[in-house]
């Protein structure tokens, strides 16, 4: 909310997605934005915002609006337009102004030099704009440093699992970095799984696994749906009926703050930020997905919930399964052996597909789950010439533009009926770094070796595969 002239103020309505003005005679009507959640620019009631939460005037009336995870703008051209002035996708980097990220901005101020400050709540900095006299460009390791290394995350809550009874053991039926979707080519919508599914029955009670306070004035998502969520500063909880039990009777707790229509039907729910919530406390019951999908970690810096939680009884002996490799050049042209010959030729670049997958004592048998490391290795008369490297790690979420360096077509699960996980285990990914690469034979002097390659669990539990492959230069 900001004072826009001596008479009138402009607020930012999350919740309906628009910019909104109060008179002084107290009438308040619509300034911009049409209700739809989405980043569009373009003339004021044609534009959509995503959840506007903060907004600034400088001194000469451009409107400033913190807006998602970006920055919009209205008032810098000569018609009234809403223009986004940064990057629209979480993240943090600094640098030119239409590629600077940020992760939820949520206030937003002018300074008297016309700087832009922006508080970038899950990123836990304050940014400038416009501010190279009093601002720098932060480093790769100085952002590290901003967000919870595992062993922090791991002391800021008791052991326990999101059920009652704390201790008592659970499924684990979704990892971190899984693929979801179905990736049949370059225009499928895929995704990475980012937290972690612990199974459970439906409509029994999920609970929160550590005390926090709610921070997002928009903390509940997606309500009445299977993806119905509340995001809390550290931890996310999904597929739950919040606040109310499984017959959708309301529970007893007046911080769940429900919106009902005339005929007294459940239309949406509001969890004010502020509010707090102790370890143990009831979220609401399972829906018919039966599983809460926890995520551990801010938003944009999640971590792998093994690591970041202390789960009594988790154990896990059994070691990934390498289902096959298969063998493509540069141009994904399936490389196969020659007839009645057993090593692969290896005569340039060459990408190393793995199907894997991994599995969990105690769960069921049919259960796949995504495999947290792997890599390659080159050995020659059993001596390593490319020594053994992890090319990729699911230790924190990677970025969501890297899906499709981690995962070769036909790799589905999750909303699919079969599950395939096929890794480019040439390339290399791991949190917010990613390049595309291959091996390369051209670099091998002419002989036989063995690629080597393997697969870990989270509890250094490895397998590995041999192919004996001949290089010809």
């Amino acid at each position: 909310m900001c004072q826009v002239d001596n008479y009138q103020i402009l607020v930012a309505d999350a919740g309906n997605r628009r910019l909104r003005v109060v008179e002084p005679t107290g009438k308040t009507s619509t300034f911009a934005g049409n209700g739809v959640k989405d980043s569009v620019d373009g003339l004021l009631f044609e534009a959509s915002f995503v959840q506007p939460t903060a907004i600034a005037v400088d001194d000469f009336g451009v409107i400033y609006i913190a807006d998602g995870n970006s920055i919009r703008s209205i008032g810098r051209r000569f018609f009234p337009l809403v223009e986004t002035v940064s990057d629209t996708r979480r993240g943090f980097s600094d640098g030119d102004l239409h590629f600077a990220k940020f992760n939820r901005p949520s206030g937003l101020a002018i300074g008297e030099n016309g700087n832009l400050f922006v508080a970038d709540s899950d990123n836990q900095v304050v940014r400038v704009f416009d501010g190279a006299e009093i601002g720098r460009e932060i480093t790769k390791p100085e952002i590290e440093n901003l967000r919870f290394s595992p062993e922090e995350f791991r002391s800021l809550s008791e052991p326990r699992w999101t059920y009652n009874p704390p201790e008592k053991r659970r499924e684990i039926a979704g990892t971190l970095g899984e693929i979801r979707g179905d990736l049949k080519d370059d225009t499928s919508q895929v995704w990475f799984h980012n937290g972690l599914d612990i199974a459970g029955g439906y409509g029994e009670t999920a609970r929160f696994v550590r005390t926090e306070k709610v921070l997002e004035p928009l903390a509940v998502q997606n309500f009445d749906t299977k993806r119905e969520l509340i995001r809390m500063p550290t931890l996310g909880y999904i597929h739950i009926r919040l606040g109310r039990e499984k017959d959708g009777k309301i529970f007893d707790d007046e911080r769940f703050q429900f919106k009902l229509n005339s005929d007294k039907k459940l239309t949406n729910l509001r969890v004010p930020r502020g509010t707090k919530f102790e370890a143990g406390e009831a979220i609401g019951t399972l829906n018919s997905l039966n599983h809460v999908h926890l995520i551990a970690g801010r938003s944009g810096a999640e971590m792998n919930a093994l690591d970041a939680l202390i789960l009594p009884g988790i154990v896990d002996s059994v070691a990934p399964t390498i289902e096959k490799v298969t063998l493509y050049d540069e141009n994904w042209r399936e490389i196969e052996p020659e007839r009645d010959k057993t090593p692969v030729k290896f005569d340039g670049k060459t990408r190393i597909v793995v199907r894997a997958f991994d599995q969990m004592d105690g769960n069921a048998g049919h259960r796949k789950l995504g495999v947290y490391k792997l890599g390659y290795q080159i050995l020659k008369d059993k001596m390593s010439v490319i020594d053994m490297k992890s090319t990729i790690s699911f230790a924190r979420m990677p970025d969501s533009d890297f899906v499709k360096l981690v995962y070769a077509k036909g790799s589905q699960s999750g909303y699919t009926p079969q599950t395939f996980f096929d890794y480019i285990v040439t390339n290399e990914v791991g949190g917010d770094a990613a390049r595309e690469d291959f091996f390369d034979a051209g670099k091998l002097p002419s002989g036989n070796y063995t690629l080597r390659v393997f697969a870990s669990d989270f509890f250094d539990n490895q397998t590995f595969k041999d192919i004996e492959i001949s290089v010809e230069n």
